[in-house]
């Protein structure tokens, strides 16, 4: 059989290529008949493949170590995807990324959504005007502030989950008893799954993009961090946190800011750049800059954390920060080195020191008491 007949073989029972991970016992049923016979008239139900295995038709079409750029222009995926997710982060990334954090003006309604909605799980941590929502080794934290406007979150929240139909069936659910209709749009699963979905707060300020994590990842990631109690929920973990910018030399500025403070690994492409994290080998999370002029203005936009590898690399960061002039608590090294965290008023050009988005850093590292990372 050539590439063309199994092209057509595919198309004539409806397997997509760029999303056949579910579907891949149509594809090696198609190369089993291609060693033996002509096209079959149509398909015979094989065995599903192993659990844990990454299949895709690219992967008997491709070259074994084709490179990422090839993989792309052909539209085929690298193991389950061409996604850098599904790939260990690359040597220099940072801990982990810790919490995003965002003040809402109804903690009942905003529980409903996180917990019933999207299947968060609640942290031990949490107190009535501080809900804290686990994601693996990373958390949400919700400020209850009564009458005052919600944060946004300035881009996507992306969140890996265990299975894509149970955050489509809790959604109906919570749309049909708030008589809301918060889920934004479908498309194909970024990671795993038939389909990742874009849903927005109650509040109408943040999205998340909730796509199934890579087959097999849910207990690999449990072993690198997080509550127990949030062992049995359907969210695994945050994988990336997207940050719209207006134009494509800001993403890039905003990349090096993170490159030039901290001696983050990062990645530059022509319209996005990517900050890595590593908490484990099989969790890559990114921060990542998309250019996009549409932005609103940068206000109401809450706070992030992230966690540095050592004590050593964080006194290296608040040097660097505070000679900058943009550290804004605590004043002193010997303060920062208390609470093992310092905070910086926003992200700025390295070179000329103007401020490019006035959203707040928590600067932590490994050993602080938030730190879900296990050591």
């Amino acid at each position: 059989m050539s590439v063309k007949e199994l092209n057509i073989y595919l198309g004539k029972n409806m397997v997509d290529c760029s999303s056949c991970v579910e579907k891949a016992d149509l594809v090696n049923m198609a190369l089993k008949v291609a060693e033996k016979a002509p096209l079959a008239a149509g398909p015979v139900p094989p065995p599903k493949p192993p659990k844990g295995e990454f299949l895709c038709c690219f992967d008997f079409l491709l070259p074994k170590n084709a490179p990422d750029w090839y993989v792309r222009k052909l539209g085929g995926r690298s193991g389950a995807s061409g996604d850098c997710h599904e790939r260990p982060a690359p040597s220099g990334s940072l801990l982990a990324l810790g919490h995003v954090s965002l003040a809402v003006p109804d903690g009942p309604l905003a529980r409903a959504f996180y917990e019933t909605g999207l299947g968060f799980n609640m942290s031990s941590h949490s107190s009535a005007n501080e809900i804290r929502l686990n994601a693996g080794p990373s958390q949400l934290w919700l400020h209850v502030k009564e009458g005052q406007e919600a944060d946004r979150w300035p881009g996507e929240i992306r969140v890996w989950v265990d299975n894509i139909q149970t955050t489509y069936d809790l959604m109906a659910v919570t749309d049909g008893s708030l008589g809301t209709k918060l889920v934004s749009e479908y498309s194909r699963g970024v990671n795993g799954g038939e389909f990742s979905i874009m849903i927005i707060d109650p509040f109408l300020k943040t999205f998340f993009q909730m796509t199934e994590a890579p087959t097999g990842r849910k207990e690999s990631i449990q072993k690198i961090g997080g509550e127990s109690s949030s062992w049995k929920s359907n969210v695994i973990a945050i994988s990336d946190l997207s940050i719209k910018c207006r134009n494509r030399s800001e993403t890039q500025l905003l990349a090096e800011f993170y490159k030039h403070f901290f001696g983050a690994a990062i990645t530059i492409e022509q319209y996005s750049c990517m900050v890595h994290f590593s908490p484990g080998r099989e969790l890559h999370q990114t921060l990542t800059f998309k250019e996009d002029p549409s932005i609103p203005p940068a206000t109401n936009l809450g706070s992030f954390c992230f966690y540095l590898v050592s004590k050593q690399a964080l006194h290296l960061a608040f040097v660097k920060c505070a000679a900058a002039g943009i550290v804004e608590s605590p004043s002193t090294w010997e303060e920062a080195e208390r609470s093992l965290e310092f905070v910086l008023k926003g992200m700025i050009d390295p070179s000329s020191g103007k401020i490019l988005l006035p959203l707040r850093n928590i600067v932590r590292c490994a050993g602080h008491l938030d730190c879900l990372v296990f050591a």
